[in-house]
């Protein structure tokens, strides 16, 4: 909302400086977002230009009226209401025209006046100032006082040239059937059939709410007036203006609430204005249908809960001078210690005693509640996935990793290629109204956004980029509603930085960093069910370096190189990835870790080394020996994997630790050696391989 300095007092009484008036509204909760000293060339008089953010649910604050009540509560100041046209009493209007409403739901009350004679001219320079100042275009006096009077009032009015309305009735009803329709900016729009209407009869004459018709235009040959005063329905409104990505003025306001009582009194108001700066004659009457009145609540207000909400203590009496500063009615039950309030339909915000309260603090003046801390309360009920998700941020941050949130749309294309854990083919979930043309889907996989954020920072000149996101997955289920999946992805690129005393120059990240990092994550969750690891064939990872991790034949994420076609689609550079069922992974979880006893016999540990080919999957043999039921072995892993002379081509060695330890008694050697020798001996003829010495 823009408005000009000198204009505001115009509509009511104050002394406070620009810049005091700009902090005063600020704090009220009305954002002042610049300030900028103009000067007007006729006059030479200066002046100043304020923008203002107003939240959506403060229409009335759209308007200089509005915007001087606010004012009047926090300076003290005295209204002023500007100069009106009164219809007077007659039929002339009521006999010339006809309104009808099909729809009250969609259009609760329809005004109109009538002006006749009118000399369509250029408006005068200071009614053009003031527009332009405020980002509307100057087009001709009469359209210029119908855009002058809603920055005024916050009440939208239309102009019609009433000689090209030869039916004379006014219809508002929905298109009903698709059909084409021009707008004052001569573009052609296919009207959908939920579309409200303002129709001569049964010809389209605007779209309402949002712009009139080129057929009904005013303009030079134009000698009498119709001019509209309405209230039409916020949501019809903004469905049709965003759907025709047409916004303007008049839509904006509709969308966030216009006081269905002020639509006579912005009428009277540009009447005033066209008989002076278009020498027109106001025809007496005014047509007006109300066939949707609504209704006003009775909210009580207890003094006490001012206090536990605010954290401060305000008098009864003050709160009642507060809200009847707002125009409200106010009074005040002190044998209840209560306030009874009359809610205004110009403030349809204020339904609840909440509502009320937020009032009384924003002009009491946020600056005098006092700062305290909130209360230590123990106890209370363990929210078990915000602490897992709590741990795993912070093992990922020790890990170097930098946490990334995308939105949850992304394109066609992306969803085509990246499908995430959901199996085979799953179906997208549209969004049916999206932000941009292109992300018109919910995605599927989290690895779109991070393959974005690896763009934009190497597009940076980044170096190294690893960053995770955890964030929900979307498909369409078989009976069309949508499912939603808690996924953990991430992505390796570069060298990872060293800090502390193992600074310097570190190696790129390669597969095995990679899985050791998701191998770090199951070790976090204590997980209890067993894990396997398995090769992956899916379509985005390189197909000699992906795994997928799988337990109790359930896929829980997959892991590995980016595949080179997707980098050449991509047009990025190898990278790792890995992308994880954190939903699923919860569900191994424990509720509460259990704590045990140190052990009281030392540990005996035993190396052995095998010869097997590059494919032989590592894990095999862990799981293998885990499996065995063997109560003396309390662990295996792998700590070695090497390639190269004097190996043959095509073979790997692989080494494992494997660790022994009883629970009642020291274990010799010989005890270990022997169980040892006969485990290495199984080993080698079950899988194939090749001890070395």
């Amino acid at each position: 909302m823009k408005f000009t300095f000198n204009w505001l007092k115009e509509f009511v009484a104050f002394k406070a400086t620009p810049e005091k008036l700009a902090e005063l509204l600020t704090m009220a909760g009305l954002e002042v977002e610049s300030l900028t000293p103009l000067r007007e060339p006729e006059t030479n008089q200066s002046d100043w230009l304020f923008e203002v953010a107003v939240t959506p649910n403060r229409g009335d604050c759209l308007g200089l009226a509005g915007l001087a009540r606010e004012v009047s509560a926090l300076t003290g100041g005295q209204t002023k209401t500007a100069p009106v046209s009164s219809p007077g009493k007659g039929p002339d209007t009521a006999k010339r025209i006809n309104i009808q409403i099909d729809t009250p739901r969609l259009c609760s009350r329809y005004s109109a006046r009538i002006v006749d004679a009118v000399d369509v001219a250029p408006s005068p320079p200071w009614v053009r100032f003031r527009l332009e100042s405020c980002g509307i275009r100057s087009i001709n006096n009469i359209v210029d006082i119908t855009n002058y009077v809603m920055l005024e009032t916050g009440q939208p009015l239309h102009a019609f040239d009433l000689d090209r309305l030869p039916a004379r009735r006014i219809v508002v009803r929905p298109a009903r059937e698709r059909q084409k329709f021009t707008t004052l900016d001569g573009v052609e729009r296919e009207l959908a059939t939920d579309d409200l209407l303002i129709c001569d009869g049964d010809s389209p004459a605007a779209l309402a709410g949002v712009m009139g018709g080129v057929e009904t235009e005013v303009g030079a040959a134009t000698r009498s007036i119709l001019l509209e005063s309405a209230n039409f329905d916020p949501t019809a409104i903004r469905r049709t203006a965003k759907r025709l990505a047409l916004h303007s003025e008049a839509s904006h306001r509709f969308e966030r609430g216009v006081d269905p009582e002020g639509t006579l009194a912005a009428l009277d108001r540009a009447v005033d204005l066209m008989s002076k700066l278009s020498a027109g004659t106001p025809a007496a009457g005014v047509a007006d249908r109300y066939p949707r009145k609504p209704k006003t609540a009775t909210l009580w207000l207890r003094e006490e809960r001012i206090g536990k909400l605010l954290g401060v203590r305000i008098d009864g009496k003050l709160a009642v001078k507060i809200l009847r500063s707002l125009g409200l009615d106010a009074r005040r039950e002190a044998n209840h210690n209560r306030i009874k309030v009359v809610s205004s339909v110009r403030r349809p915000d204020l339904c609840r005693e909440t509502d009320l309260i937020e009032e009384i603090a924003r002009l009491h003046g946020y600056e005098k509640i006092p700062t305290t801390l909130p209360p230590l309360r123990s106890g209370g009920k363990k929210d078990h996935r915000l602490a897992w998700e709590r741990r795993l941020r912070s093992f990922l941050a020790g890990e170097g990793f930098a946490e990334v949130i995308n939105l949850p749309f992304t394109t066609e294309t992306f969803n085509h290629s990246f499908v995430g854990l959901w199996g085979d083919a799953p179906t997208p979930v549209a969004v049916m109204n999206p932000l941009a043309k292109e992300n018109a889907e919910m995605r599927l996989s989290l690895l779109p956004g991070l393959s974005e954020n690896l763009r934009l920072n190497l597009a940076q000149k980044a170096e190294t980029f690893y960053a995770y996101h955890l964030g929900k997955t979307f498909r369409a289920g078989p009976d069309g509603e949508s499912e939603e999946r808690q996924c953990l992805a991430g992505v390796m690129f570069g060298a990872r930085p060293r800090v502390g005393l193992r600074h310097g120059e570190a190696a790129t990240a390669g597969f095995l960093d990679c899985k050791g990092l998701v191998e770090g994550l199951l070790d976090l969750l204590h997980g209890a069910a067993p894990v396997t690891w398995s090769g992956e064939t899916t379509d985005i990872l390189h197909p000699g370096r992906a795994a997928a991790l799988r337990s109790a034949g359930r896929k829980l994420g997959h892991l590995g190189q980016i595949h080179p076609d997707v980098c050449d689609r991509l047009g990025l550079p190898p990278f790792f990835l890995f992308e994880l069922d954190f939903d699923g992974l919860l569900e191994y979880a424990p509720r509460q870790i259990a704590a045990r006893s140190l052990p009281r016999f030392p540990l005996v540990e035993r190396d052995f080394a095998v010869v097997v080919d590059r494919a032989f999957p590592s894990r095999q043999i862990v799981d293998w020996i885990k499996n065995r039921g063997e109560t003396l072995i309390e662990d295996v892993s792998v700590f070695d994997q090497y390639m190269g002379p004097p190996i043959p081509e095509g073979k790997k060695s692989l080494a494992y630790k494997v660790s022994y330890r009883a629970e009642d008694r020291t274990l010799t050697d010989s005890e270990i050696n022997s169980l040892h020798q006969t485990l290495v001996e199984q080993i080698g003829r079950l899988f194939g391989a090749q001890l070395r010495s």
